[in-house]
């Protein structure tokens, strides 16, 4: 599968979730609780409608899924971590800032990612990567160029203590934010959150975004500073984040 291949993939699956989603969005229904997903978390109707309508695309081609309800679907040489619905308590309040994210690799490692692709549910506003360029409805982005704490708008789970940030923030959708990072609106992404000594985020909650960021300038750190190749694209894997031009990461580093 060619990166054009897999962006076009990930493209249609978005346009057919999209459609799905916005018949229940906001609704009573919405955020029914259905099951326990493979990732130990709660499932809502609207989790499960996203979910079940992007594996019926992806079923058609030779992938392996790895995605928040189902776990790992297929066998396929190409890995893609898929989260249908990133923001699902924003989802279920029709608040419009909900994802679904698609990261293609050709392996199990993060290193491996060749395309990347973010779809805002609410909007359509589409982020993707590939060939080592990042793109938001098709036009280039880059990080921002803010290189102090003290004048940098910071997304940011969650601050324990003061920050000399000039503004944090908390959106509820990982995968967005992270792209508002990569296209500059926000100067940095921030997760320190740990569970059973574990970082919390899981990789179909990010890597797509991540691989967008680095590809629109960023850099990609765990907390401790250590990069993110050989991070796994499983469901036992767990990230912290700081995600945010190099210069400024830097510093972001000394200050957390």
């Amino acid at each position: 599968m060619t990166p054009k291949e897999a962006l076009d993939l990930a493209k249609k699956v978005g346009e057919y979730v999209r459609k799905e989603v916005s018949r229940i969005v906001g609704s009573g229904e919405c955020g029914i609780t259905v099951g326990i997903g493979k990732d130990g978390t709660p499932t809502k109707r609207i989790d499960m409608v996203a979910e079940r309508t992007a594996l019926e695309i992806l079923k058609e081609y030779d992938v392996t899924v790895i995605t928040e309800e189902s776990g790992v679907v297929g066998s396929g040489d190409i890995v893609v971590s898929l989260d249908p619905i990133d923001g699902t308590f924003n989802a279920v309040k029709n608040i419009p800032l909900y994802s679904i994210s698609l990261c293609f690799s050709n392996s199990y490692l993060f290193r491996d990612t060749f395309c990347g692709y973010v779809l805002n549910l609410a909007t359509g506003d589409e982020y993707y990567s590939l060939n080592g360029s990042s793109y938001k409805n098709g036009s280039i982005i880059h990080v921002s160029d803010v290189d102090e704490p003290r004048d940098a708008n910071v997304l940011f789970y969650y601050p324990a203590k003061p920050y000399p940030f000039k503004r944090i923030r908390i959106l509820g959708s990982a995968s967005l934010e992270i792209c508002y990072v990569a296209d500059g609106t926000f100067d940095a992404f921030i997760d320190t959150r740990f569970r059973g000594g574990k970082g919390f985020l899981r990789p179909f909650d990010v890597c797509s975004a991540l691989f967008i960021a680095k590809n629109a300038g960023a850099k990609i750190t765990d907390h401790s500073g250590n990069d993110l190749n050989d991070k796994k694209l499983t469901m036992d894997e767990r990230y912290t984040l700081i995600v945010a031009n190099p210069k400024l990461h830097e510093k972001l580093l000394k200050v957390i």
